[in-house]
């Protein structure tokens, strides 16, 4: 973890004087209007029920929300007509399959690709569904979809191997295998994969988060760092206490520093930005607005954690500033004088010298 301070300053004081210069899933399912084919699963690889991505953890519908039992989706609702609370393993392939014989123009029991991209293309897809990726994509996706159902390579997808896709998807929800599939066991494998999910989407933040800081992790740090110049534990720093931040005045650690005397001056700007009551001394209160003002500016993208990139942009854009302040510093260097020009006799203006070289206009290497 990287550790932002507060005095941002100390980086770039502790600068050697040289360098203050800056340098130059499965077959086509009967889906909602405007939903998108999502990418087929592998052989052997469980399909993600339909209605799991459908129900975001923590509304009605979701394992962690008590009022409302795990939603049943479409496929259940539309083949159980009769409120049996249950589906047989004939009736789902029954079902699954009416995208696949919609799509068999010519009856010969198997897909070509360009019959199969027809799920993608209107009337199958709305081309005004709210949300829906561009044709090209789409067409890209049910290429790929494609690819992985035609199991035998043979550039068509025959009945059988959509029916065996079908079976395999009707196989994750039958856990009992008894060849018919009821409420508690679709509600049960529906609520596992939303857990699932879930828990993959909270480890996919905690990675992203990694190395990051939150707003109160750095306020807590800035506030000890600064307990450590309070001295007399008065709650306050005082200036003497936090011109400690300029460095060495003299002996081994110094060398090469700019000179203390310039190094206490641009610790003292900081102080009396951070002193903004202007009483001599920096209290709790004042740390803690500058701490928040400092994270603001860090927090480039707003998402309210600072990166290690955003620190080390920070660091930058302080060390630029002190060396424009050191800038303002140094003694200004007196104007070199020119050399005088030597003045004929007779107080004539000298000649101008020959030019060197071949005649003008004319090609180098002539005469």
């Amino acid at each position: 973890m990287f550790r932002p301070t507060l005095f941002l300053t100390v980086a770039c004081i502790a600068i050697p004087a040289m360098a203050q210069t800056p340098p130059t899933q499965a077959w086509p399912q009967n889906r909602p209007p405007g939903q998108a084919a999502p990418p087929a699963a592998a052989p052997g690889q469980p399909a993600t029920p339909p209605a799991a991505a459908a129900t975001p953890p923590g509304t009605a519908g979701s394992p962690t929300a008590s009022t409302a039992p795990v939603p049943l989706p479409q496929w259940f609702v539309d083949i159980d007509v009769d409120k049996k609370g249950e589906v047989t393993r004939a009736d789902f392939l029954k079902y699954r399959m009416k995208s696949f014989e919609s799509l068999d123009l010519n009856k010969d029991n198997k897909l070509s690709l360009e019959e199969f991209t027809k799920v993608v293309e209107p009337p199958a897809t709305p081309a005004d569904a709210p949300g829906l990726p561009p044709l090209e994509e789409r067409r890209n996706r049910a290429k790929a979809e494609f690819q992985n159902l035609d199991t035998n390579r043979d550039g068509f997808l025959e009945r059988g191997e959509a029916e065996a896709v079908v079976h395999s998807e009707f196989n994750n929800y039958d856990t009992d295998r008894d060849n018919k599939v009821t409420e508690p066991e679709v509600r049960l494998i529906i609520q596992r994969s939303m857990q699932r999910e879930a828990a993959e989407r909270q480890q996919a933040e905690a990675r992203r988060r990694q190395g990051m800081m939150t707003l109160n992790e750095f306020m807590d740090m800035q506030l000890r760092q600064a307990d450590e110049l309070d001295k007399n534990k008065d709650g306050k720093i005082s200036g003497p206490e936090y011109t400690v931040l300029a460095g060495p005045a003299d002996g081994p650690q110094a060398k090469n520093l700019l000179p203390f005397d310039m190094r206490k001056q641009i610790a003292m700007r900081k102080f009396a930005e951070i002193d903004t009551n202007k009483d001599g001394q920096i209290d709790r209160v004042e740390l803690s607005a500058y701490a928040l003002k400092q994270f603001g500016e860090m927090d480039l993208n707003k998402d309210r954690f600072i990166s290690e990139d955003e620190f080390k942009k920070a660091q930058e854009a302080e060390a630029a500033r002190v060396r424009a302040i050191v800038q303002t510093m140094m003694p200004a260097q007196p104007a070199q004088p020119r050399p005088a020009q030597p003045q004929p006799r007779g107080g004539q203006p000298a000649p101008a010298p020959a030019p060197s070289g071949p005649p003008p206009g004319l090609p180098q290497g002539t005469r």
